[in-house]
């Protein structure tokens, strides 16, 4: 019986539309100021799962990676433990960012490293609703978060820079641009911390005062 061809992998198609995708990605660890904070990427296929939620990377490449991952676990937990390390990194560079702060070195060339890994937008190719950066076959770490990696470069490269913030919640950490038309929230939410930090404030006028 003639041996099975290999499959190969189609062209990814990448969008990388969305100037806070890095950060988004960072904040799949959040309540980092707490002694156990809450990680949401716990097993590659977590990380897939947020790719495609995120649209960081197609359908058809996604499942191709799927199936890659699937056929070789130490592959797959190699880029995986990868990737967890490049979303710290990211963490580590918008956080200094928002505190006005250049980030350090080490984590600049970091995270340049894993830019250089990554593929080039080099050329373009008709999307379901559009267009999309057509580009290789995801193969590491760089190249299937890709997305996520442009924007972080696109983003300390431009000025919406100035508009990285992090929850002023210590137990939080939360980045997120803002928006804002004056460019001074304070709260990833303020439904969340900002009401917290309202109702230990009135709490301590009140203990004060008793």
């Amino acid at each position: 019986m003639a041996k099975a061809e290999p499959v190969t992998p189609p062209p990814a198609l990448l969008r990388a539309e969305r100037a806070d995708l890095c950060l988004e990605f960072a904040d799949t660890r959040f309540w980092r100021g707490t002694p156990a904070p809450t990680e949401t990427l716990k097993v590659p296929a977590d990380l897939l799962a947020w790719c495609g939620a995120n649209a960081a990377l197609d359908a058809a490449s996604l499942r191709a990676v799927e199936a890659q991952w699937k056929d070789a676990p130490p592959r797959a937990a190699a880029a995986f433990a990868e990737a967890l390390s490049l979303r710290e990194t990211i963490f580590a560079i918008f956080s200094a960012t928002a505190q006005g702060m250049a980030p350090r070195a080490d984590e600049l060339a970091a995270f340049n490293q894993a830019l250089d890994r990554a593929p080039r937008r080099a050329m373009l190719a008709p999307a379901a609703d559009g267009y999309a950066w057509q580009v290789a076959p995801p193969r590491n770490a760089p190249s299937l978060l890709a997305a996520v990696l442009w924007s972080g470069g696109d983003l300390l490269a431009g000025p919406r820079r100035l508009r990285v913030r992090q929850c002023a919640n210590p137990q939080c950490q939360w980045l997120f641009l803002d928006d804002s038309k004056s460019g001074t929230r304070r709260w990833c939410s303020m439904s969340a911390c900002g009401n917290r930090a309202k109702a230990h404030r009135h709490y301590l006028r009140v203990k004060g005062g008793g």
